[in-house]
């Protein structure tokens, strides 16, 4: 599998200057994302870029069984952020937790100040994590063990994510946000991984689990699904494409 090691920034642009491209007018970048056909980790990336009413279309991989012919990416692996500032210059963002941290930044998800921008990576980064050990431990494992890994995640590690973000959303009063009261990253990603959890074996008692246990963290879900912008977004056919795939790719997922 050839693999080209595609650049971040134009040769000829300095560190300066790929930094004023960035953040001179931002409003007027546009966006693709190179990511599959899927909802995956680029549910969220989309959801924050239909969130920020920004020019953003689908850069599409292809699922297929000698996926990719060739790769070209900066770091060989997606999403891929490519953006095209206002000012014309192609720069390209590797790697979800960077891509996601920029997009947050740009849309104003990231909370009033340092501290809240620090909790809200900080929330973010744990159901990250919770999906990390979902698809690494359970969905991808070996068949003949992944009903007892299940039952492991099932019975410590989510009961202990649910106990401890619902303490924390009390602590914010129990409005349906992590930090403050309006919508951040950590909000969208707790929604999508709730969502996600819905295409896997045995998901629908996992979500009911959440449900059930905690109605803090089921009003942020609910919170994210309501906002208007989300809503459209995920009306629309691609998103419906992206939900419809996921079903059939999880539901063939082990090793």
């Amino acid at each position: 599998m050839p693999l080209t090691i595609t650049r971040f920034a134009p040769e000829n642009l300095s560190s300066a200057e790929v930094t004023k491209s960035l953040t001179s007018d931002s409003q007027s970048a546009s966006y693709k994302l190179e990511y599959f056909d899927l909802m995956g980790v680029g549910a969220h990336i989309r959801d924050m870029l239909s969130f920020g009413s920004a020019q953003w279309e689908n850069l599409p991989l292809t699922v297929h069984l000698n996926w990719p012919a060739e790769v070209k990416a900066p770091l060989g692996v997606f999403p891929v952020l490519h953006i095209k500032t206002a000012d014309g210059q192609e720069i390209r963002l590797s790697e979800l937790v960077v891509i996601e941290h920029y997009l947050a930044k740009q849309f104003g998800l990231l909370g009033e100040n340092e501290w809240e921008e620090l909790l809200i990576k900080t929330f973010n980064s744990s159901s990250v994590y919770l999906r990390e050990r979902l698809t690494l431990r359970v969905t991808w494992c070996y068949k003949e063990v992944q009903e007892k890994a299940l039952e492991t995640f099932f019975e410590k590690e989510l009961p202990r994510w649910i106990e401890t973000h619902t303490k924390h959303l009390k602590d914010n009063g129990s409005n349906g946000h992590y930090v403050g009261n309006k919508l951040s990253l950590a909000d969208l990603q707790t929604a999508n991984v709730i969502d996600h959890l819905k295409f896997l074996h045995k998901g629908d008692e996992m979500v009911d689990k959440i449900k059930q246990g905690s109605p803090e963290i089921w009003k942020v879900k609910e919170a994210v699904d309501s906002e208007p912008r989300l809503q459209t977004w995920r009306q629309s056919e691609t998103y419906k494409k992206h939900a419809s795939l996921s079903q059939v790719v999880y539901a063939h997922a082990s090793i």
